[in-house]
Parts: structure tokens; C-alpha cells; sequence
């Protein structure tokens, strides 16, 4: 399980490839950690904008890469 996406996620297909051959994958949804997100500047990584994207990012490296790939979001 991948949780939370962070920013910069994508090489991870790669990365995982031959390791796993099934991924879930869940947004950050503990509010009480959106300090770390400020703290680092990372505020445009809460936003559903980001979420989105990530979402078809993701789920099309994965299948690239032959993972099944299920979004929990």
C-alpha cells in the first residue's frame, strides 16, 4: 500500500516493478498531519487538483508497468 501520495511519485512504477504485482494506493487524509505539508511547502499537495492528477499519473505508470493498480480515493 502506498499512503500518503506525496509529490514526485512517479518513478515508483519503476522502482516496484518485478517486486510486487499489485498496488493500492490511498491519498493523505489525516488532517492532523497538515502541519507536515506546511511546514515543508507543500500545500499544493492537499488540494483535489493534485489527487487528480496523481490519480491518472499513477495508475497509467502502473500499468505500463504490468501492477495492478487500485486507487482507494
Amino acid at each position: 500500500m502506498i499512503a500518503p501520495i506525496l509529490p514526485k511519485p512517479e518513478g515508483l512504477a519503476d522502482q516496484l516493478r518485478g517486486k510486487i504485482d499489485h498496488v493500492l494506493i490511498d491519498r493523505m487524509n489525516y488532517h492532523y498531519a497538515d502541519w507536515i505539508y506546511r511546514k515543508h511547502g507543500l500545500e499544493y499537495a492537499m488540494t483535489e487538483d493534485f489527487f487528480t492528477q496523481k490519480k491518472k499519473e499513477l495508475t497509467s505508470a502502473f500499468e505500463r508497468g504490468g501492477i495492478r493498480c487500485q486507487m482507494l480515493f
